[in-house]
Formats: C-alpha cells, sequence, structure tokens
C-alpha cells in the first residue's frame, strides 16, 4: 500500500507525485516530512507514486468511505471508535474524517507487499486530500488528533510508517486529545503473540496462559490496541 512517509526513519525510495495545481506530476525526488516544533507532521510535499485519485461518495465513520464508483475504502493501520455502538468519540471522528473527504476528490494509496482489500471486499489504504501546498494523510492525522487508534489486525505484517503511526499515538495521548482525554493508566493483559491488550475477566483470555501483565499506556506504546470486546466503551 503507498506511504505515508515516516519522520521517525529514513524516507522510503521510489518516484513521488510531486504537488501542482491541477494534477500532480510523478517526479524522482525525496521529500522531506513537514514539521513544526519538534512535534510530528502527517502533511507531505508530495504524493507517494501510484496515488489513485478518487471521489469520494459517502464518509461512513472515520475510518470507512464509499467512492462514487461504489467501492469502499478502508483506513489503513488505524481504528476508530464504532458508531453502532456508540462508543466515545465514534461521532467526531466521523466528523473529522467527514469535513475532509464527504465528495470530496482524494487520493489512494496501498502498502507495497500488503493485501489490497480485506475480507469485507473493501480497499485497504492510506487516504490523502490536500492541504495547503502539500497533502494530508488522513490515517496518520486522525490518530494526530486523538480520534484513532493506530491498529494493524491480527498477525498483518508491520506498515512502513508504523513507528510514525505509534509517535503520533503517543504524542496525542500526552497531550490528552479526543479519546486520550479519558484514557487511564490501569493494568491490563495481554497474550504472548497477541495483537490486543485486555482486561482480566476478558471471554478471550478464559483459555490463555502465560499471560503478561502490563500498564494500559505501555500496551498502547507497544502498538498493541484495546481489545473490542472488553475494552469497546
Amino acid at each position: 500500500m503507498g506511504q505515508c512517509f515516516s519522520a521517525v526513519q529514513d524516507v522510503a525510495q521510489g518516484a513521488l507525485v510531486e504537488a501542482d495545481q491541477n494534477k500532480p506530476q510523478q517526479q524522482q525526488q525525496q521529500p522531506t516530512v513537514a514539521s513544526g516544533g519538534g512535534s510530528l507532521s502527517a502533511v507531505y510535499p508530495s504524493l507517494p507514486a501510484g496515488a489513485e485519485q478518487v471521489q469520494v461518495r459517502n464518509v461512513y465513520d472515520g475510518d470507512t468511505l464509499t467512492l462514487v464508483d461504489e467501492r469502499r475504502v478502508r483506513f489503513l493501520g488505524i481504528d476508530t471508535p464504532e458508531l453502532k455502538e456508540k462508543q466515545p468519540f465514534a461521532e467526531e471522528a466521523k466528523a473529522y474524517t467527514k469535513d475532509l473527504c464527504h465528495k470530496q476528490e482524494i487520493w489512494i494509496s496501498y502498502e507495497p507487499g500488503h493485501e489490497k482489500k480485506d475480507h469485507y471486499g473493501r480497499l485497504l489504504c492510506f487516504v490523502w486530500v490536500k492541504h495547503g501546498s502539500g497533502y494530508l494523510c488522513v490515517n496518520e492525522g486522525i490518530v494526530q488528533a486523538g480520534l484513532a487508534n493506530a491498529y494493524i489486525p491480527g498477525k498483518d505484517s508491520k506498515l512502513h510508517n508504523w513507528d510514525k503511526f505509534l509517535a503520533l499515538q503517543n504524542q496525542a495521548r500526552a497531550a490528552k486529545k479526543g479519546l486520550w482525554s479519558t484514557f487511564k493508566d490501569y493494568r491490563v493483559y495481554k497474550t504472548t503473540n497477541g495483537s490486543a491488550y485486555h482486561k482480566r475477566d476478558c471471554s478471550h483470555l478464559s483459555n490463555s496462559h502465560n499471560l503478561v501483565e502490563l500498564k494500559a499506556s505501555e500496551a498502547s506504546a507497544q502498538g498493541l490496541h484495546p481489545c473490542r470486546t472488553c475494552l469497546a466503551d
């Protein structure tokens, strides 16, 4: 899947699409990530190579939208609160994405070597919008706003910008933004190879042994996501 270039690691190699007022043109250039005051930025001077320009029909929630050609897009690398379960900050997450993407022209890109669709048939993408003279990676921006968790389902391979996702998440948590404004650093548990953290009495742990106990902040910093069963509220 295309690249939200990392500010904490070497920028991925490859041709990039240079910003143009009407249509981006591909250029052989290594971008530098805009940042200010020592904080990370989700805005880049150019699009990743191969980014596809598309039109959005509807924004379903913070991490899902539908294109005018009926393709559905699931934002890669993040998980926002669920609207159906009326989870805290679900409406705010939807509003963030809707303000940027609803009925707008955007760009989508894929992570190289990663599946392009999930088991629901949705495209797994990085989503980009024009932002001043550059391009905002919405996946990173919503994490930076504190309205999404960095998230990789199951045992999927990590993304090229995974370390940046975690850094943006840690930054948002430290600033108590969005869903982190009510964050409590309680004790949680994880399995040895699990990707989520849980309450001790979670049904998913009933047959698990050799559990690892840690603080929720530690679990988050490691890239673990809250269990969707015991920590859904």
